[in-house]
């Protein structure tokens, strides 16, 4: 899990997530509810991210690395219904596992 104080959001990081998502900056800029011109200003080191932007970024980081880690073992979690005849297993309990 991500620790809020352990994130560093500078220009690198904000770019990272935004590529590791796959957006353009007015992509971003249009899911953090702000202009394409802050977003550039952001990863250009510009101008500063505000708190309430880190907060934001937290919550789509969040995403990714939920989202990766259903990717990463939903074929496991099929091979462990298949072996017990289930039609539905906690996804928790295969990450677990696998871990």
């Amino acid at each position: 899990m991500v620790d809020n104080h352990s994130l560093d959001w500078n220009k690198e990081a904000l770019r990272a997530l935004r590529l590791r998502m796959g957006w353009s900056r007015s992509d971003l800029a249009r899911r953090l509810h702000c202009s394409s011109e802050e977003v550039d200003s952001w990863e250009e080191g510009i101008s500063n991210i505000e708190a309430n932007i880190k907060n934001e970024l937290e919550l789509i980081l969040r995403q990714a690395e939920e989202c990766c880690d259903e990717v990463m073992y939903t074929p496991a979690a099929e091979n462990e219904c298949a072996k017990q005849a289930l039609a539905q297993i906690d996804f928790s309990r295969v990450k677990l596992d696998l871990e």
